[in-house]
């Protein structure tokens, strides 16, 4: 894999498998959310990402705007992604942020032309990607839990 850099964000891209991780890395400060978001968008698009790993841990909760704007526009702007297949999310133990998520892509389900599968452990959702036939692809949540 090979690492990308953006001050906010642990990067790593593996052009041979179409594969991004990320995870927040630094402070708890959240002032560079939405500047990293978007270079992960930008990444999506110009590598042609088919798997993609968001790994909740270090990240500091989501404020109600930041969720909004997850919603609103971020999912609609993946969503014409046609190599997008499949996208694993690791959860961290901040239970505030996993209800967050959950809530976003319930939100943002009708965006959602891919795969999505939870995972504790980065190394599971990775063998999800590089196997997916180790574990049984899980629709988002279709239930609203924030």
């Amino acid at each position: 894999m090979n690492p990308l850099h953006f001050d906010s964000l642990v990067l790593f891209h593996d052009p041979a498998l179409r594969l991004l991780y990320h995870r927040w890395q630094g402070q708890h400060n959240m002032h560079r959310f939405r500047p990293a978001i978007e270079h992960v968008q930008k990444l999506l698009r110009e590598q042609a990402i088919e798997s993609w790993v968001v790994d909740l841990n270090g990240l500091p909760n989501l404020g109600l705007e930041d969720q909004i704007w997850l919603s609103d526009e971020v999912l609609p702007a993946v969503a014409p992604l046609t190599s997008l297949r499949q996208l694993a999310l690791v959860f961290s133990p901040n239970m505030y942020n996993q209800l967050a998520a959950e809530s976003i892509l319930d939100h943002g389900q009708r965006h959602l032309n891919f795969d999505v599968q939870f995972f504790t452990d980065s190394s599971a959702a990775l063998e999800w990607l590089i196997n997916p036939t180790t574990f049984p692809a899980m629709p988002a949540p279709t239930r609203m839990v924030a």
